[in-house]
């Protein structure tokens, strides 16, 4: 290997090592307030961390023990989805409240349900032993990303984008505006991964690839608001019927929102 090669192999290793022990940090510093104070910014921080660590682990599909770590970590994000769906519902039902003067019975129920969430949250997110499995994916990473030459990391990195952008457009090509809520919750996840991919791979992606990273970070966005709306009204069984001036809202909302995700998702095609 040439000198040229081994400074731009060192060069990649030592970014995505730094990128990977940054949001490994970050998730650290989030965790420990979210166990013990309920913090709703934590709680969100925790969860993106822990996502884009997640999405980086794919660059290994076939190492046994960064599998592994990967599947405690999605332990830990599915154990915090419940809360993080039941905080935005509460603000919703909040907001609702404000503006309607109607369901009062709901937003105490939401406060109620959230209260006894966090408790169970806290509890658990110990048992796992999270900060552990953080430490030794960082550590796990670092070692495996710096035997890698930086002609292999940038065609893997550009390779497995361009399946991701497959698989979304493929799927956006089955969405409109009267599609079931589902096919754009399929949608809404594979943004998430192409998105947190860009993010932590960009400087071994073309230019053609970061360019479209601002409209599918906006088109995620889009997404999650809709997924939030339709989370909402799945919260209420028959005991907690929502008021009809909720439900107009609700509906203008969704409409409203797949609006501009379908304009959204128009403008990434053309891209």
């Amino acid at each position: 290997m040439t000198k040229k090669h081994t400074t731009h192999t060192e060069s990649s290793s030592q970014e995505l090592s730094a990128h990977f022990s940054a949001l490994t940090l970050m998730a650290s510093r989030a965790l420990p307030l979210v166990i013990a104070r309920n913090d709703i910014e934590a709680l969100h921080d925790l969860r993106v961390n822990l996502r884009s660590l997640r999405v980086l682990q794919g660059l290994f599909p076939h190492s046994d023990l960064i599998n592994t770590q990967r599947k405690q970590l999605g332990v830990a994000i599915k154990l915090t989805g419940f809360v993080r769906d039941m905080e935005v519902a509460l603000t919703q039902a909040e907001s609702m409240h404000a503006n309607t003067h109607t369901g009062e019975a709901i937003v105490v129920w939401l406060a109620k349900r959230l209260a006894s969430s966090r408790k169970s949250l806290s509890v658990r997110l110990q048992t796992i032993q999270i900060q552990e499995t953080l430490l030794q994916a960082s550590l796990s990473w670092g070692e495996k990303i710096s035997r890698e030459r930086h002609h292999v990391l940038q065609s893997t990195a550009r390779k497995h984008d361009r399946k991701l952008e497959k698989q979304l457009l493929n799927a956006a090509d089955h969405v409109h505006l009267n599609s079931p809520i589902t096919d754009w919750h399929i949608l809404r996840l594979k943004t998430k991964h192409l998105r947190y991919w860009r993010e932590g791979f960009a400087h071994l992606l073309t230019k053609p690839q970061c360019r479209r990273l601002p409209v599918l970070v906006k088109l995620q966005q889009q997404l999650g608001l809709l997924h939030d709306v339709s989370l909402f009204e799945a919260l209420f069984s028959q005991e907690h019927v929502l008021p009809s001036s909720w439900h107009i809202k609700l509906k203008k909302q969704q409409e409203n929102t797949l609006k501009q995700a379908a304009n959204t998702l128009r403008h990434l095609k053309k891209s």
